[in-house]
């Protein structure tokens, strides 16, 4: 079974990611803790006018879901290293938008929120700000692999 995005729906992909990558790098580049090597490279990313944050390249730093459904495929963006999750293209939002007058605007608002929200939980290492304190190096290793090696070779190790 195969997916593909038609050009408007690349276009809101891009414009999503766009929005999502600024927001990561700059806490990135703002982060005491973050590496200066990694700083540099989002840096320059930012510099070119394409940004985009460090992520672990084994895991990736977002997914696109493509759910079948009676009026075509509903499309969502979800960014792992911000935890938003976002539609590309949804065909049930113009009818919750044409219903928007006869509900609340509070319940639109419910709706809207119940079809953003991922129904599993992720539990994401990468996120701003180091892992989760509840999980130690060896469990968060144990659950996604150990960080790609060309990535630890650019950390500084302790002198001993």
């Amino acid at each position: 079974m195969s997916f593909f995005l038609t050009e408007e729906q690349e276009e809101a992909l891009n414009f999503i990611l766009d929005e999502e990558n600024k927001k990561i790098c700059e806490e990135q580049l703002n982060s005491e803790d973050f590496p200066e090597e990694l700083k540099e490279i989002v840096r320059k990313t930012v510099e070119a006018g394409a940004p985009i944050p460090a992520f672990d390249p084994q895991v990736g730093y977002y997914t696109i879901s493509f759910t079948p459904c009676e009026d075509g495929n509903r499309i969502y963006l979800h960014h792992h290293l911000t935890n938003v999750s976002k539609a590309i293209y949804d065909p049930i939002l113009p009818i919750l938008q044409d219903q928007s007058e006869e509900i609340s605007e509070e319940q639109v608002e419910v709706l809207q929120e119940e079809i953003d929200t991922p129904q599993t939980e992720i539990i994401d290492p990468s996120t701003f700000g180091g892992v989760a304190p509840e999980y130690t190096n060896e469990q968060l290793e144990a659950m996604f692999g150990a960080p790609p090696k060309e990535i630890t070779e650019m950390i500084p190790q302790p002198q001993s």
